[in-house]
């Protein structure tokens, strides 16, 4: 008969093996990697979906739309750059950047023309030097506020390169990009947008998307999508999670605002009797990766003034409210079930998403967006509010696959998608791949 110490031993192992299975392999193989997931043919949904080609129009990650304008903005880097030059997908290669840096081009999408590319025109900055006094931007994830109906402000993510002595680029292999967000303004219907100001703080490591929070003071927030820009620790965060939500008042003071701390907790262990052993056994859990956040990528403020975080790795979108000392408190979770990137909301309040059914096949189509396919998934979140018995009122959220491609005929690599509600139709843009796709509801 087996002694109690080897009881409590086998339990331990037993136990730290399971609730390893359950807090992290579980998830990495069916949620992150898809196994055993059935993905759609585009062939299946009511819509018909065109790619926009141009030469501009190359790995366009973010897209914002101005319902009440009817114009889409996109900002995009070039297929190459973005290849040689992003952070959140380890490409530090400063030399491989695209001479010119990233674009922010306006889209008509109720004026098709002739060409098909909705009188495509770039917005040029004024007022902005850029790191080395080149006026050069490297864009990824971006916001906009509508100020007073004519007035755009945006907040851009821009991944610039490391500086040196006398001014001088540096190589970015060891230290990363030294990525900011810019502030610029415009009027709508010029052609030019004008810089206000930078905001570099040591709290914004790895920015991936900002979420301007309106109000008129300049605050947002922006996603650090890794613990760190480079290394080890870096690598372990799709594991043990990594990556936090900042805040940045408009004076460009940040300090973190989430980080998912508050999940940590651990069930305490129950199958034991004894409380000496249970307290081991509770003991031996503590060294089990807490369920901090992974890959926290595009988020953004809904109509209702929530702050919706999504995750590239557990396929969870984290709804957060903003506290009066300016951190952020998780209050519910939406489950979709695969890697999602960035959420937009539409002028009814919905949210779409972008998702990757395949997370494998998806980064050996970001590795190489013309030899492989991308698969790519796009959903709706819609939420629901009942008043039930006595007033008291319930929050739901009703997830909807809208469209996926498996093949990739038309979608591959999406990682922004924005509905025009008036329309019905959807735009959908890349973060490396070289088109923009339009759907047409059928």
């Amino acid at each position: 008969m087996p002694s109690i110490a080897n009881t409590v031993y086998y339990a331990l192992v037993v136990a730290w093996g399971a609730s390893l299975y359950q807090l992290v392999l579980k998830d990495l193989f069916t949620t992150t990697f898809g196994v055993g997931r059935v993905i759609q043919s585009i062939d299946e949904f009511p819509y018909t979906c065109r790619r926009v080609e141009h030469p501009k129009l190359q790995a366009c990650e973010d897209i914002w739309l101005d319902n009440e304008g009817r114009t889409l903005y996109a900002a995009c880097a070039g297929t190459e750059s973005r290849l040689a030059w992003n952070q959140a997908m380890k490409k530090l290669n400063v030399t491989g950047r695209r001479p010119g840096g990233s674009e922010l081009l306006a889209l008509d999408i109720d004026d098709p023309g002739v060409d098909g590319l909705f009188n495509l025109r770039a917005i040029k900055p004024a007022g902005y030097a850029g790191a080395i006094g080149d006026d050069t931007l490297d864009l990824l994830g971006f916001d906009a506020q509508i100020l007073d109906g004519n007035t755009i402000q945006f907040y851009f993510v821009n991944e610039r390169p490391p500086i040196g002595a006398f001014n001088n680029v540096i190589d970015a292999s060891k230290s990363g990009t030294n990525a900011t967000v810019e502030v610029f303004e415009m009027r709508k219907g010029e052609d030019q947008m004008h810089h206000l100001r930078t905001v570099w703080s040591p709290e914004v490591w790895t920015p991936n998307r900002v979420a301007a929070l309106g109000g008129g003071d300049g605050a947002f927030l922006v996603t650090n999508d890794h613990s760190v820009k480079v290394g080890l620790r870096r690598e372990l965060d799709y594991f043990i999670g990594g990556g936090n939500v900042a805040y940045c008042d408009g004076n460009g003071d940040c300090h973190a605002a989430y980080n998912g701390d508050e999940e940590d907790e651990t069930a305490p262990a129950k199958s034991i009797d004894e409380p000496k052993y249970r307290a081991l056994l509770n003991r031996a859990l503590e060294f089990i990766p807490k369920a901090k956040l992974k890959f926290p990528n595009g988020l953004t403020k809904g109509f209702d003034g929530l702050i919706y975080v999504p995750s590239t790795i557990d396929g969870q979108i984290r709804v957060l409210t903003l506290n009066p000392d300016k951190t952020l408190r998780l209050i519910d979770t939406i489950h979709v079930g695969m890697p999602i990137d960035n959420i937009s909301p539409d002028a009814n309040g919905d949210l779409y998403a972008a998702a990757f059914p395949s997370l494998y096949q998806s980064g050996k189509g970001f590795a190489d967006p013309v030899g492989e396919i991308a698969p790519v998934t796009i959903w709706r979140v819609r939420k629901t509010v009942d008043a039930g018995l006595g007033g008291v009122r319930s929050v739901d959220y009703r997830v909807e696959k809208v469209l996926e491609d498996k093949e990739s005929k038309v979608l591959s690599g999406s990682t922004t998608v924005r509905h025009d509600v008036k329309t019905g139709r959807l735009f959908i843009s890349a973060a490396v791949h070289p088109f923009l796709v339009v759907c047409e509801p059928q």
